[in-house]
């Protein structure tokens, strides 16, 4: 998400939260959290709230008034019972709906990572209220910490099973060339001719972001920010701002470089954006070229992997470079890293783990 998007949804959010979360809104960003960071953090804290009230665990009716004398009373046993309600809680399914248009209840619950971020965001709160003197009263808000002792949520799950569950999902082998070739060749012979036109409009732009994606490894958000600005055809680079609001030099394969050059011949012919739109990759909405969505580009990328393969993911298109990066480069874990943005090998490890088979040729010699 823009920083600009996310700054607007948290000024929103701070209406309807308590005064003490202003106070931590402020700190964490002149700690210099990233504004989408802050914005997860706000979402998991109103749900938290919310929960609260429903669950009649302090005695305000609106998330407004909450009072951090309120929170101080709870007692550990409540950090606990959200824990147990995290885990299980049913996904909403908004994509799918009853018979009387109502949505229909999801089967599955959360995944393990989505409640360890919920965890995660109340940690970081409650160590806020329970430490920091920077606020406006002066002292900590809070006598005690209740989410102190709350143990975090882990993927009982080995590397290898991830990765045994992820290869399928990724275009090894030829498979980029050819999922690039199926969506310029294949792809339209499918089209009514009213979705030919919407195609032959956005087929230089559509087929940009895929290649670009697979031939660097971007984050979805980190395409959706991209300026035009950004991008040296000379060094095949393109600059970004990593999590964290940290600036990098982001390296980009050869055969992605022509599908971004064909996009930047069409982009103001074809789009029409006026001077002062700086946006990369743009979409036309209510007829005016404006910043693509990070929403438009992953129903974008299913629409296109469903009809080649299996349905993907912008983050499995990620994934497919991090795997080839790996394989090509004679398993050197930390250039693949480096080229992810991670901060840590160990996050990279799971690309160890698919299309391995030292293992497999060492089992099969014995």
């Amino acid at each position: 998400m823009l920083k600009e998007k996310a700054l607007e949804k948290i000024d929103e959010l701070l209406t309807e939260m308590p005064p003490f979360i202003r106070d931590f809104v402020e700190t964490k960003t002149a700690d210099e959290y990233s504004p989408n960071t802050i914005l997860e953090y706000l979402k998991n804290y109103h749900q938290f709230f919310s929960w609260l009230i429903v669950s009649k665990s302090i005695p305000e009716k609106s998330i407004v008034e909450i009072s951090a004398e309120s929170l101080d009373a709870l007692q550990m046993r409540i950090a606990t019972q959200y824990k147990a309600y995290l885990l299980s809680r049913k996904k909403q399914n908004s994509k799918q709906i009853n018979k009387d248009g109502s949505p229909k209840e999801s089967t599955a619950t959360l995944s393990k990572v989505t409640i360890q971020r919920n965890i995660t965001a109340l940690k970081v709160l409650f160590k806020y209220l329970s430490e920091s003197h920077n606020n406006v009263i002066g002292k900590p808000y809070l006598s005690h910490n209740i989410m102190q002792e709350i143990s975090n949520v882990t993927e009982r799950q080995t590397l290898q099973a991830r990765a045994d569950l992820l290869e399928d999902k990724l275009f090894l082998g030829n498979e980029t060339e050819e999922y690039l070739n199926y969506i310029n060749d294949v792809y339209p012979s499918t089209l009514s001719p009213q979705a030919m036109k919407y195609y032959k409009r956005d087929r230089e732009r559509d087929l940009a972001i895929n290649a670009l994606m697979l031939g660097s490894g971007l984050r979805l958000s980190e395409v959706v920010n991209l300026n035009v600005d950004d991008i040296s055809f000379e060094q095949n680079r393109v600059s970004v701002v990593r999590k964290g609001d940290k600036k990098d030099s982001v390296r980009i394969a050869s055969f992605a470089m022509e599908y971004l050059a064909n996009y930047l011949t069409i982009r103001d012919s074809r789009y029409h954006p006026d001077k002062y739109e700086t946006a990369f990759f743009v979409s036309i909405s209510k007829g005016i070229a404006k910043r693509i969505t990070g929403s438009a580009i992953e129903k974008m990328v299913e629409k296109y992997s469903s009809g080649f393969k299996v349905r993907v993911t912008p983050h499995k298109l990620r994934h497919t470079l991090a795997t080839r990066l790996y394989k090509q480069s004679g398993g050197d874990l930390i250039l693949t890293a480096q080229q992810l943005g991670h901060s840590s090998t160990l996050t990279t490890n799971l690309y160890v783990h698919v299309e391995n088979n030292t293992t497999t040729d060492a089992l099969n010699s014995l």
